[in-house]
């Protein structure tokens, strides 16, 4: 009952989703497709007509073929509009669900823009993916070629019964009492396959996560020699797949053979019970014919409606995955009236008792204090796991804290709109990102509006220009993150310049060197030493030189803060840090 609710509550919502001059378009195409079915509805019980006439006039040797004539035209005149209007149903369809799933689209992807970072750190790309392409590619599908057919067959099928009880309701009695039973044979078949149809769309979800996460790491597969792990895995995606749409496949194959059995069972009887009321003279020439004529036009639309439940079921198990994408959680709205970040921002930062976790039930952070003050360059260091990067995700407001103030210039954080926050830093991560653009778009983004020659400075300052401009079109050379042509160290450069230019107030290098060499590293350490000149910076960093220059260093343990000072300080205490430094295992 809750599923089928569920199906209810979807087709609501893709109906109230087709709005406007849509909406009356398909109101008008219902109207069109109604008028299309009755006419063929009527045809049968015409022809019949026709054929009494031609009888009477073989008995009277009276021909009238005025009237035989009219008939026939009129006949031709039914079929013509019964089947004539479905290139234009059919048009106008297609561009009422591209529509919508354009509409759709952008929604889910507005939707991503705005959904909590809980979500994009749990749920699989591919298979967010897959939601957003393959399941709207589906949902539209079904929608283009089901919709208009299945109630343009329901339709077909209740005139063609109107008119079998008005041309003889003794013999409108056998699929009066033989459809119902096809019927809930069909409905019985559709309730099975409906679950299978709901796995079906998960398993492919699945599997192109398994795609996704694959062909991005493809490097670091074969670096460790895990080809026949990930091999073993798609396989095992891949068969339950192929097990679950074979499954569904097979027994909603049965639904076109059971319609057109009951179909034929039905036909079987109107040609004896008919033949015999025939002899008996109790039923025309032309009225058998009608009947035989309305046997052949009921089958059609009764093993379409099969085909188009099978359809319709797909349809609406990948409308519910895509509205489930629509419906998750946003970020919870900002209030206009909030303060905004001063335009000459000092850049001093503090944490005041902070608390945070990333599951209600489990508490990451139990009471993180300290302070940044403008200028200074923070390095936070410790073992795997201690909380580094959730520091600065609570600092960006990725996450909001649990209890505790971080403080911006004396400004709560959380009294800041986010927008407003985070321009006031730059952050160069240790995962390098580069959108398929020209070079100088990548690092034109770092600044709305950024001019040609404000890209070649910030290239130039972190050194990255002597590279760019041997390219095939130097700035304009197109790139992405699949690009040979570019080096881990050179795209990580890149990167780095697109922080410069936005000219943050703070900064955050989350192991902002760890993809660049040695020779590499040595071109920029001057330049990333300029640009945390009057800075306020957070480092997470592997890289000795960066925790030994830093004003401060933050050592962390399982979330919490256990211990503050310089390097030399640190040293001098003997405590964990020194324990650490002087193993020589790795800083962060």
């Amino acid at each position: 009952m809750a599923k089928n609710t569920k199906k209810k509550g979807v087709i609501r919502r893709i109906a109230s989703d087709v709005t406007g001059r849509d909406r009356a378009v398909f109101a008008g195409l219902i109207v069109i497709i109604g008028i299309a079915k009755l006419c063929l509805s009527i045809a049968p019980r015409l022809s019949g007509r026709i054929t009494d006439a031609l009888a009477a006039s073989a008995e009277t040797g009276d021909f009238d073929t005025g009237y035989i004539a009219s008939r026939c035209v009129l006949l031709a005149f039914l079929f013509l509009i019964g089947y004539g209007v479905d290139g234009v149903v059919n048009r106008s369809m297609v561009r009422i669900s591209q529509k919508l799933a354009k509409k759709l689209r952008n929604r889910a992807q507005q939707k991503l823009n705005h959904v909590t970072m809980g979500f994009l750190d749990t749920h699989p790309v591919g298979d967010t993916l897959s939601r957003v392409t393959n399941d709207m590619v589906s949902m539209s599908n079904s929608l283009e070629s089901t919709a208009s057919n299945l109630i343009g067959q329901l339709i077909l099928v209740v005139g063609l019964i109107i008119m079998m009880l008005v041309t003889n309701y003794k013999l409108a009695l056998i699929y009066l009492i033989v459809l119902p039973l096809g019927f809930s044979l069909t409905a019985l078949v559709v309730k099975t396959t409906n679950k299978l149809f709901r796995q079906q769309n998960q398993t492919m979800g699945d599997l192109n996560a398994l795609v996704s996460d694959s062909y991005s790491n493809h490097m670091l597969i074969k670096a460790y020699g895990c080809e026949e792990e990930k091999t073993g895995d798609f396989k095992s995606k891949n068969k339950r797949f192929y097990d679950t749409y074979v499954k569904s496949r097979f027994l909603s194959g049965f639904v076109i053979p059971l319609s057109v059995m009951v179909n034929n069972v039905a036909y079987v009887c109107l040609c004896i019970i008919g033949g015999i009321m025939l002899l008996n003279k109790k039923l025309t020439l032309g009225e058998f014919q009608a009947f035989i004529f309305f046997g052949n036009m009921i089958g059609s639309p009764l093993s379409s409606l099969s085909s188009s439940m099978n359809n319709i079921q797909t349809g609406l198990t990948a409308a519910e995955r895509v509205y489930e994408l629509i419906d998750e959680e946003e970020e919870p709205a900002e209030n206009p009236s909030q303060k905004i970040v001063p335009e000459n921002v000092k850049g001093e930062v503090t944490f005041s008792h902070v608390k945070f976790g990333y599951l209600a039930d489990k508490q990451l952070m139990n009471d993180v204090s300290f302070t940044a003050s403008p200028g200074q360059t923070m390095a936070i260091v410790g073992p795997s796991g201690a909380g580094k990067t959730t520091l600065i995700n609570l600092l960006m407001r990725f996450y909001e804290i649990w209890d505790g103030k971080i403080l911006v210039d004396g400004i709560p954080a959380d009294e800041v709109l986010k927008s407003e926050l985070r321009s006031t830093f730059g952050m160069v991560l240790q995962d390098t990102w580069i959108f398929d653009g020209t070079v100088a778009d990548n690092i034109g983004y770092g600044k709305k509006g950024a001019t040609r020659e404000e890209i070649i400075k910030a290239a130039r300052m972190v050194q990255c220009d002597s590279f760019i401009e041997k390219l095939p079109d130097g700035y304009d050379t197109r790139i992405s993150e699949e690009n040979s042509a570019l080096s881990a160290g050179e795209k990580q450069l890149i990167a780095i310049a697109r922080a410069v230019i936005s000219d943050p107030k703070i900064l955050i290098l989350d192991e902002a060197t760890s993809q660049v060499d040695t020779k590499t590293e040595a071109l920029i350490t001057q330049a990333m030493e300029r640009m945390m000149e009057g800075r306020t910076s957070f480092i997470i960093a592997h890289r000795l030189y960066t925790i030994r220059n830093a004003d401060k260093i933050i050592f962390m343990v399982d979330g919490d803060i256990k211990e503050v000072g310089s390097h030399e300080e640190l040293l001098a205490k003997r405590g964990l840090y020194a324990a650490m430094y002087n193993s020589g295992t790795s800083m962060g």
